[in-house]
């Protein structure tokens, strides 16, 4: 039981503060369980396939593929084969496996993969051409690009459009690393070897992201509800940080719209918020983490027409309280700690006769 002592009416000081009241429900959960104690242990199924990436490689093979999909470590996967021809490759995780592409005639393949459950298969291609990995960067170049192919030995140079490379590494035979210059939208890569130019392959420059505005600028400590950031060049966002920070979670919405999940924070105050895509960084951006007071539930929620029922409001941020309002009507209260508060109900405000 807790007792409250008010001192008398006119040596109270009202200061109005807006609490923001917010709902909340209560949800019954079922006690957890850290024992598999009587309960069948989780089924082991086949695997399944759900993207590969890229979707084609060169004939010379040694190229990364990325594979998607589940049931990739429940149990392991046992093989990864490029129509029959095995692949060396590595479980990333239950959802993800990183194979390298053997070599192999021009043509369509079924990739395999097995566990001892089962297999499940996706489609590849083999081609004459090179194969670049990534296929995309910056406008102002020194992106690291990997190139695949068939004859790049004694190579000499490595062209993007019109111009060279900053730099290019000889790996092995069919397997060139090289740098890429300043450029601008979609050029053809060319490696000039013993004289001889290879088939071409696409490279992709991404203009450099710029952001102009974030909607809610700010929020409370904990975990909130998402920001919205606008700006341009956005559509190829992968990463964005508050405080450098990831966020828990962001989603693109177009080239100019990017929503995002703020992550929770112990302490007060503005962050930079940077966004990162293919094409470069943009962190213009602050957002301040405030000790905004939110209101999660009364107790009662219900009281007599005349005032004066003890209110239990519970919320968060609610330590610094200044003023507790029943509809513009000051009330008596006191703080108990940073998610109570507790609060006499004022009288209704006398109303105006009518005239």
């Amino acid at each position: 039981m807790l007792t409250l002592l008010f001192p008398p009416e006119d040596q109270v000081a009202h200061i109005h503060l807006g609490l923001r009241c917010e709902r909340s429900q209560v949800v019954d959960r079922p006690p957890l369980s850290n024992s598999f104690a009587g309960k069948e242990a989780p089924a082991m199924v086949a695997p399944t396939i759900t993207s590969l990436s890229p979707l084609s490689g060169t004939t010379a093979g040694g190229n990364p593929v990325v594979l998607k999909g589940k049931n990739f470590n429940t149990p392991a996967v046992t093989s990864v084969t490029f129509d029959g021809n095995s692949a060396t490759f590595t479980i990333n995780s239950d959802e993800q496996i990183t194979a390298t592409a053997p070599t192999h005639p021009a043509g369509s393949v079924t990739v395999t993969v097995t566990n001892a459950n089962g297999s499940a298969t996706a489609g590849y291609s083999y081609g004459s051409g090179l194969t670049l990995s990534p296929t995309q960067g910056p406008t102002g170049g020194g992106t690291v690009v990997d190139i695949y192919g068939m004859g790049l030995a004694g190579a000499n140079s490595v062209l993007f459009g019109c111009t060279a490379a900053r730099s290019f590494t000889q790996l092995s035979a069919t397997h060139l690393q090289a740098v890429s210059p300043a450029g601008g939208g979609e050029v053809h890569v060319v490696v000039m070897a013993k004289g001889t130019a290879s088939a071409p392959a696409y490279f992709y420059y991404i203009p450099a992201p710029f952001t102009s505005g974030i909607n809610p600028v700010a929020g409370p400590l904990a975990r909130g509800t998402a920001v919205t950031i606008t700006g341009q060049n956005l559509y190829t966002t992968t990463a964005v940080t508050f405080g450098g920070i990831p966020a828990t979670s962001f989603a693109v919405v177009s080239d100019s719209q990017v929503t995002a999940v703020p992550p929770a924070r112990a302490a007060p105050g503005s962050v930079q918020v940077k966004v990162t895509t293919a094409g470069g960084v943009a962190g213009n951006l602050s957002f301040t983490y405030d000790t905004t007071p939110t209101i999660s539930g009364l107790s009662p929620s219900s009281g007599s027409t005349n005032g004066g029922d003890t209110i239990t409001i519970n919320g968060t941020n609610l330590a610094d309280t200044k003023a507790v309002t029943f509809g513009g009507n000051p009330a008596h209260f006191g703080v108990i700690d940073s998610n109570t508060v507790t609060a006499i109900t004022p009288p209704p405000a006398p109303q105006d006769p009518p005239t």
